[in-house]
Order: C-alpha cells, then sequence, then structure tokens
C-alpha cells in the first residue's frame, strides 16, 4: 500500500501507539523511546503493509511486539548491571546508577566464546549442559571458559576501580 504517506500515519496514530506504550512502561523517557522504535518499525515495514487487517491492527501488532523486544532488551541490560554489579565491591545500586557504554567494558576483554558463555550463564540464566549443548561444546569446556571469564571480568572491574 504505497499510497500511505508515514506522517499521515504517524499523526493519526501516535496518540493510540502512545496510550499502548504506556501500558509496557512507566517512565516518560522510556515511553518516549518505545513511541519512535515504534514509529520506525512501522517506518521501515510500512512499503510491505498489503491491507489485510486495518492498518490499526497493523500499528498495534508492531507495537506490541516492539513492546515486548524493548522489555526484553531492558531485562537483559538489568540482568548484565547485576552481573557486573555483582562482581565489583561496590552496591549493584551504585553500579546501576552510573550504568554506561563502559560497563560493558570489561566483556570486551572476554573472547567470542567467553563472552557468549558468560552471558548465556549469568544473564540468561542457561544451565550449562544447555550451553554445551547450544554452543555444541563439552559441559567442561564450558565450566572453565565460564571460570575464566568470570575471572577476566573481575580483574577488569578491579582494575578499573583502581582498586
Amino acid at each position: 500500500m504505497s499510497n500511505l504517506i508515514f506522517s499521515e500515519v504517524y499523526t493519526a496514530h501516535k496518540g493510540r501507539v502512545w496510550s499502548l506504550s504506556s501500558r509496557y512502561v512507566k517512565l516518560q523517557s522510556d515511553k518516549e523511546d518505545l513511541l519512535q522504535e515504534v514509529f520506525l518499525n512501522v517506518h521501515k515495514a510500512l512499503p510491505r503493509f498489503r491491507g489485510e487487517a486495518s492498518l490499526e491492527t497493523w500499528i498495534y501488532r508492531i507495537t506490541v511486539n516492539t513492546a515486548i523486544n524493548y522489555l526484553k532488551k531492558q531485562k537483559r541490560h538489568q540482568k548484565i548491571t547485576q552481573v557486573l554489579g555483582g562482581l565489583r565491591i561496590m552496591d549493584t545500586v551504585e553500579v546501576a546508577e552510573s550504568v554506561d557504554s563502559t560497563i560493558l567494558k570489561p566483556l570486551e576483554k572476554l573472547n567470542p566464546q567467553q563472552r557468549t558463555i558468560i552471558l548465556l550463564s549469568d544473564v540468561e540464566e542457561k544451565a550449562l549442559d544447555e550451553i554445551a549443548e547450544i554452543l555444541q561444546v563439552p559441559v567442561g569446556t564450558v565450566k572453565s571458559n565460564l571460570h575464566r571469564a568470570r575471572e577476566i571480568v573481575k580483574k577488569e572491574v578491579i582494575k578499573n576501580e583502581g582498586l
């Protein structure tokens, strides 16, 4: 349906999207971020809109899917913060208040396999045997890489704090 103009779609539906988004997130900044993400997704998908459902239903579905993905991303970020906070001497609350791109720096010191294993284990909370199956490696390899990854991250965190 190429005759749809994005600005008209945005103007007609931003109120409903805002209202629906507000059910998923509470902070004003999160609502604004989510609204922007929804309409970026709408803009990208608009040329593929075939009109099989009403435009309102189609945008509703995009909003719900975007909100769910947004919450998953937030949850992963919070979990990473908690994991890294658990390795620190300082309080997790203190870590959360200072979260920026530097919080993820210690993970950059890991090789891809170690990074994947620590994230699957400590963020996604997967069991060691499940991680082994996902990565198609022995459980012992997962255990040793997880141990090594945690030690590297801990050392980097302490080094960055100047302790």
